[in-house]
């Protein structure tokens, strides 16, 4: 058997075991385990919590300290620096819970 031909007896067998790939995967689905993946976004929803307290703090510092220096520029944009915590804060949980569908107490 030369290897022509023995390349063509392959192609053949792939293109008929294709369907059957698709199938098998398609039959895994449903049984895919994810009760690690609660433990993650829990992890990710305390952390975004935590970067939205961090920030929305640290800016109500600064915009505090820039206001009393006589800076109104800067102290408006440590404002938008607080707002965008509190919507970390309040978006934030909700989306990464949303991501997997599932209803990830606190």
């Amino acid at each position: 058997m030369n290897v022509t031909c023995l390349k063509k007896s392959v192609r053949q067998i792939a293109s008929a075991g294709t369907p059957f790939i698709f199938c098998a995967a398609a039959h895994a689905a449903p049984s895919i385990d994810l009760s690690g993946v609660t433990d993650v976004m829990k992890t990710l929803q305390t952390a975004a919590l935590l970067v939205g307290a961090i920030l929305a703090l640290i800016s109500l510092v600064f915009a505090i300290f820039q206001f009393v220096g006589g800076n109104i520029f800067r102290g408006v944009t440590g404002v938008f620096g607080v707002l965008l915590g509190a919507g970390i804060i309040g978006w934030g949980p909700a989306w990464i819970a949303s991501l997997t569908g599932q209803n990830i107490g606190s």
